[in-house]
Parts: structure tokens; C-alpha cells; sequence
């Protein structure tokens, strides 16, 4: 599957009309449901393929990446695809540490210094993302990179550089022929 054909996958899949509040506290007229392209094998793996091709391009230009880090809950399914796909370990950054066992809020093996990319499937304001990528860095990590699936084009890109980060998505809400709405 090349890449617009997983466009098209994840829209067939994905992609609502109606009156939605999104996680940033916008309105939107659309909602690109997440779970729905996560969980569907076929448009996941085409997502995981081109995101997987996307990292291998910037580590071919001499960039590395010792860690993959999601964000709960979205960026999981993601990362875990990812990680496999890729050979690179994978962390998940939980919205605050759990109250319970080890009480982390970054889980899996890591030193400081590592470089990490920060995967996510939707992004509006950035937040959830920004969030993970502070508790990496205040864990002494390396976080330049922002990887997701579809950038809706509504201040993410600006909010993730001014936190320090690229943002480099899979696809725009334009690419898809979704144009920004309010």
C-alpha cells in the first residue's frame, strides 16, 4: 500500500462527521477517531509502514534513535507497531506517574541521554505530546522529534516548536483533503 492509499485507508476508517469537542476544547465539524484506524489491521500496518520509512529516512541522514516513546493511550498502539517494525525500543509516558507498584510515569528501560521520538496519532494543540515530551526530557532524555499520524493543522506545529520540537506528520488534514475547520 503506498501512501495515498493509506490515506484513503484511514479516512474510510476513520473519519466522522458532526459536532465534536476535541481534546484541546475546540469544536470541530470532523473527528478523525483515532481508535478506529488503530484498530483495524490493515490501515494500521500501511500507518506503521510509512511512519516506520519516515524515521528510517532521518536516521539515514545521520540521526539515531536509541528510544520510541507514546503517549497513554493513543500513541501506544503506534509506538508498539513502530517499535517492532523498527528494532527500537519503545517507552510509554503515562499522563502523571501511578500511584500504584513503581510508581513511574515513564515505563520501560532508559538512560539519561538517550535520544528519543516522541510518536502520536492526532495532532490539534500539540498537548498530550508536548506533556510526554517534558516528563522525557525532565527524566534527563533527549526529545527533538514529534512524530504522528495526522497533523490537523490547527497550532500543533507552532506549539511543538516553541516547546523545542519538530513536528513531523504523516500526513496534514489538507494532504487529506480535510481542510481546517472551525
Amino acid at each position: 500500500m503506498d501512501k495515498d492509499s493509506v490515506g484513503r485507508s484511514l479516512l474510510g476508517a476513520a473519519y466522522l462527521e458532526g459536532d465534536f469537542v476535541l481534546r484541546s476544547g475546540k469544536r470541530s465539524k470532523y473527528y478523525l477517531d483515532k481508535y478506529l484506524f488503530e484498530t483495524e489491521p490493515r490501515v494500521l500496518r500501511g500507518i506503521v509502514f510509512e511512519l516506520a520509512g519516515m524515521i528510517r529516512e532521518r536516521m539515514a541522514n545521520g540521526y539515531e534513535y536509541q528510544r520510541l516513546a507514546a503517549p497513554e493511550l493513543g500513541g501506544v498502539v503506534l509506538g508498539a507497531g513502530l517499535s517492532l517494525e523498527l528494532g527500537i525500543p519503545l517507552l510509554l509516558v503515562r499522563k502523571q506517574s501511578k500511584e500504584y507498584g513503581t510508581g513511574k510515569q515513564i515505563e520501560g528501560r532508559f538512560a539519561p541521554g538517550e535520544t528519543v521520538a516522541v510518536i502520536e496519532d492526532i495532532v490539534t494543540s500539540g498537548g498530550a505530546a508536548l506533556m510526554a515530551a517534558e516528563a522525557l526530557r525532565q527524566a534527563g532524555l533527549v526529545v527533538e522529534d514529534l512524530y504522528c499520524v495526522v497533523d490537523r493543522e490547527e497550532g500543533g506545529a507552532a506549539a511543538a516548536a516553541a516547546a523545542g520540537l519538530t513536528l513531523r506528520p504523516l500526513f496534514t488534514s489538507s494532504e487529506l483533503g480535510i481542510a481546517p475547520k472551525p
